[in-house]
């Protein structure tokens, strides 16, 4: 890999891994929701970066971000982006969070980020190694 996807894949292992503590620390884990959708992030824009030599569009767009990575996703893992990019805003602003505090259980982020982490893998492998 090269060194500029390599820096977004450090940044994007680096929130899959804080998003583990968070959960390990059962405090506040709307925040592990929050880093499993910029992980995810990030590893794309590391795809892009590799793949298209070209820093990515700043967007949170997994549906654009896929595209510009000529990422080809099965049916069952773009409907499963689509369901985790909200997390990124829903846990930024009070308005939402308050709403949506109810869903973000313990349990729900444990689910969300083992789910996470098999899509992060099967990411990294097929599109980075």
């Amino acid at each position: 890999m090269n060194p500029k996807p390599q820096k977004w894949f450090a940044l994007a292992t680096d929130d899959l891994e804080f998003a583990e503590e968070v959960l390990k620390n059962k405090k506040r884990p709307h925040w592990a929701a929050h880093l499993c959708q910029q992980a995810i992030e990030k590893l794309i824009k590391a795809i892009v970066q590799e793949r298209q030599n070209r820093v990515p569009t700043p967007t949170h767009n997994f549906k654009t971000l896929c595209r510009e990575a000529d990422i080809q996703l099965p049916e069952d893992k773009m409907q499963w982006l689509m369901g985790l990019a909200p997390h990124y805003l829903g846990t930024r602003y009070p308005e939402d969070l308050f709403k949506l505090q109810k869903k973000y259980t313990q349990s729900f982020c444990e689910t969300l980020y083992k789910e996470t982490k098999e899509v992060f893998i099967w990411l990294e492998t097929s599109y980075l190694k």
